[in-house]
Order: structure tokens, then C-alpha cells, then sequence
């Protein structure tokens, strides 16, 4: 089965504070996968490595063999995104969110 997602050794510091410190992670395609943790644990900034809204310090994020920092196109058309927080009308449906955010990516 082909790795959906593969993390090598990531770091991300911000100035002098380490969000990520050698991050290993690899999920096979077709897998569910949950991120757990507490506040501050550097959830939201792995996965902004992973869809390419920051840039790590060292190391290195590939979805499906593609790295997001030098393939970042090919690598963006396998990421689906949805944020924390999503600005939709409140009586959108989730297919109708799911849709609305999904226009924003083609």
C-alpha cells in the first residue's frame, strides 16, 4: 500500500521555541489517522507543515512521494484541508461546507 503521508526528522522552530523537534511519522493510504494531543504540543503547526502553510525548519514533509516544500502543486492536489474554524453560513450542511471549502482549492 502506498504511504499517504511521510514525515522525516521535522523541526520548526519559532525564534528560540521548538514547535516540532525531529518529527517521524508515516501513514499508509487508505488509513485513518488522528493527531492527538495537549495545547501547545505542535499540532497545528505539523499539519501546516504537512498542507504547506509553513515551511519547516529541517527535515522533510512528502504526501503520496511528493515533498511539499519542492513539489508543493503535486503534492497540494492529495490535500484536503479543513481548518479549526470555518467561516461559512451556519446553516451550510457539511456537504455544502465541504464543497464551499473545496472551491477554494479547484
Amino acid at each position: 500500500m502506498p504511504t499517504a503521508i511521510q514525515i522525516t526528522d521535522l523541526h520548526k522552530r519559532y525564534g528560540t521555541t521548538a514547535a516540532l523537534r525531529g518529527v517521524d511519522l508515516e501513514v499508509p493510504a487508505g488509513q485513518f489517522f488522528g493527531l492527538l494531543g495537549p495545547n501547545g504540543a505542535g499540532k497545528t503547526t505539523l499539519i501546516s507543515a504537512i498542507v504547506g502553510l509553513v515551511r519547516p525548519s529541517a527535515g522533510e514533509a512528502r504526501v503520496f512521494g511528493h515533498s511539499v516544500a519542492q513539489e508543493p502543486r503535486a503534492a497540494k492536489r492529495f490535500i484536503g484541508f479543513s481548518p479549526q474554524e470555518i467561516n461559512t453560513d451556519r446553516f451550510f450542511n457539511l456537504r455544502r461546507t465541504l464543497e464551499f471549502q473545496g472551491g477554494f482549492h479547484g
